[in-house]
């Protein structure tokens, strides 16, 4: 169990951190999958080949969870309408949770702001504020459910 807290702990704070950095290397890329054709394509892969395993593991992600891997795996360099497909699908994908939980509803409305930081800011960092809702969402849960585990535990 703790093993688990710390993989999920870790794939969060490494895709809270992917934007930054492919930012800090690559500069003002259009998107953050143009990193593809960088040389933190590793970093793009790995990154989202691990959200989407850990995505895997939750009843309510594991649409997004397909959806990622799968834009993942078309690259936007060779199947650029695919991935672009796929990448709005998963965005949207990852509405229905958000809404759906009874838990931290102010998430849904946090990750719907990414559409005026599009307009203003551009697709990078509309993406960017998306993965970072999601990821303070997800962390949210994972220390939420960890103080009702060890609550659970000391009783």
């Amino acid at each position: 169990m703790l093993f688990d807290y710390y993989r999920r702990l870790f794939v969060v704070l490494m895709a809270m951190l992917q934007p930054f950095i492919i930012y800090w290397v690559c500069g003002d890329i259009p998107s953050i999958s143009s990193s593809w054709e960088t040389i933190l394509q590793p970093l793009f892969i790995i990154t989202n080949a691990c959200v989407s395993y850990f995505f895997f593991d939750l009843p309510k992600w594991k649409i997004s969870s397909v959806l990622l891997l799968f834009l993942t795996a078309f690259s936007v360099s060779q199947f650029k309408d695919i991935h672009n497909v796929l990448a709005v699908l998963f965005f949207i994908s990852c509405l229905f949770p958000l809404f759906e939980t009874k838990r931290f509803k102010f998430y849904s409305a946090l990750y719907l702001m990414s559409i005026p930081i599009w307009s203003f800011f551009g697709m990078y960092w509309m993406e960017t504020w998306s993965i970072e809702v999601l990821c303070l969402f997800h962390l949210n849960m994972l220390l939420y459910v960890r103080k009702l585990s060890l609550r659970k535990d000391s009783n």
